[in-house]
């Protein structure tokens, strides 16, 4: 579950969605990055940090999505940083949890790590000896952002980055995402740790993920708009835009319902173009 990446920077995998969570450890202090869908892995993360010497009291959030919240409760004791955008996401989890665990609205909201620290453009901590730069990368939600530990060159991309699903659009907008990726194409990532999937070591193997990733937008949106501008309804121009020759054998068709995701993010884009 916990894999040192660099010297005291730890990914930490979850059963979720081959998803990807992670733990910094300074000299002076530890951050956890996420916090995972289940809180028994969020226990784990707190137990992790307690055996390197620190208490589990702070915490970054990449964005609001569940998955990246609902294991939070043992990591939200101390300092929770967050986008602005964020706890607006975090809201909109609240009915769907109520519904889910059959409790109450206030029982949900006293487990949830809700931002204590926010911010628009960006916000450095210093660890001692690990210093973390968290920045926007948005798109696949209003509030993602990525964290970059400087000394190792290695980010957390959060779900602006992802290798283990097909590139997804929460609540965000793929026009943005592709900027964000253009984006972090300019940041000197060594290591990278997505939101979901493998961890990506070098930067030509980063570098080729990102320019992958864009490309998949960037190529979806143009069939979108070929087909849309020959007269055919949303559903017929979806059809046009096939899993095989977007996606081929870049990602595991018998994987995470890759098909069913790849059809949701065509789905997301035809519906922006449609609203302009």
């Amino acid at each position: 579950m916990f894999t040192e990446e660099a010297s005291g920077v730890f990914s930490v995998a979850s059963r979720f969605v081959d998803g990807m969570n992670g733990i910094v450890v300074g000299e002076r202090a530890a951050l956890a990055i996420d916090c995972s869908n289940y809180e028994d892995e969020g226990q784990a993360m707190a137990d992790f940090i307690r055996d390197k010497g620190f208490e589990p009291n702070r915490l970054v959030l990449t964005h609001g999505h569940g998955d990246h919240i609902w294991g939070g409760k043992p990591l939200k004791s101390g300092e929770v940083f967050a986008h602005h955008l964020t706890p607006g996401v975090m809201e909109r989890q609240v009915p769907q949890a109520v519904g889910r665990r059959d409790v109450s609205e206030e029982t949900i909201r006293s487990e949830m790590p809700w931002p204590t620290v926010t911010y628009r453009e960006e916000l450095w901590i210093d660890l001692g000896g690990k210093t973390v730069w968290m920045f926007p990368s948005p798109g696949h939600s209003v509030g993602g952002v990525s964290v970059y530990v400087v000394e190792d060159k290695l980010l957390f991309s959060g779900d602006s980055v992802v290798n283990g699903i097909v590139a997804a659009i929460g609540d965000g907008d793929s026009r943005i995402l592709e900027q964000s990726l253009y984006k972090l194409m300019d940041v000197d990532i060594e290591t990278l740790v997505p939101g979901h999937g493998k961890v990506l070591h070098g930067k030509d193997r980063v570098l080729d993920w990102l320019q992958w990733q864009v490309g998949y937008l960037g190529a979806v949106r143009d069939r979108v708009q070929k087909e849309l501008a020959s007269g055919k309804d949303a559903e017929a121009a979806a059809e046009a835009v096939d899993y095989a020759s977007f996606i081929g054998d870049r990602l595991p068709i018998d994987r995470n319902g890759m098909p069913k995701r790849h059809r949701n993010t065509v789905d997301k884009i035809i519906e922006e173009e449609q609203v302009g």
